[in-house]
């Protein structure tokens, strides 16, 4: 006894379909995987950069006012920069003591703040020193 042999093409080729639907269903799960994973790395590698250029940022404004020989009191605030980050200097007057209790003259702190906006909120970064404000100028 044979089976039909028509039959037996049909169910063969049904079986193809089948395979063929599963096999781009499963290509197509991989493809969103790959796209949302990619779009995630993109986004880390911005904020990576956007830090790594901030800080440089913060690390040059730091120096300028610790080397700037007429430094005095101020506060600044820079426009955005490409990552949308703004930068805040505070140059302000400082009461300090030294151990014997005698107060220092000229005595400054300086503050750099980063701020910027994430989805969360807004975010900031700040360094901050302390310099004597006469001691780069020349006085001759």
């Amino acid at each position: 006894m044979q089976l039909n042999p028509s039959a037996s093409k049909r169910s063969r080729k049904g079986f193809i379909l089948l395979e063929s639907i599963l096999a781009v269903s499963i290509l197509s799960v991989i493809a969103v995987s790959l796209t949302v994973a990619i779009d995630r790395l993109g986004a880390l590698a911005m904020a990576s950069q956007r830090e790594m250029s901030m800080m440089r940022n913060l690390e040059t404004l730091l120096t300028w006012h610790l080397r700037d020989p007429n430094i005095e009191p101020r506060q600044e605030q820079s426009a955005p920069d490409s990552y949308g980050v703004v930068y805040e200097s505070l140059v302000e007057e400082m009461q300090l003591e030294n151990e014997d209790g005698q107060p220092l003259q000229e005595m400054l702190r300086i503050q750099i703040r980063a701020v910027w906006q994430e989805p969360t909120g807004m975010q900031e970064q700040l360094v901050e020193t302390y310099r004597y404000a006469r001691l780069y100028r020349n006085t001759q």
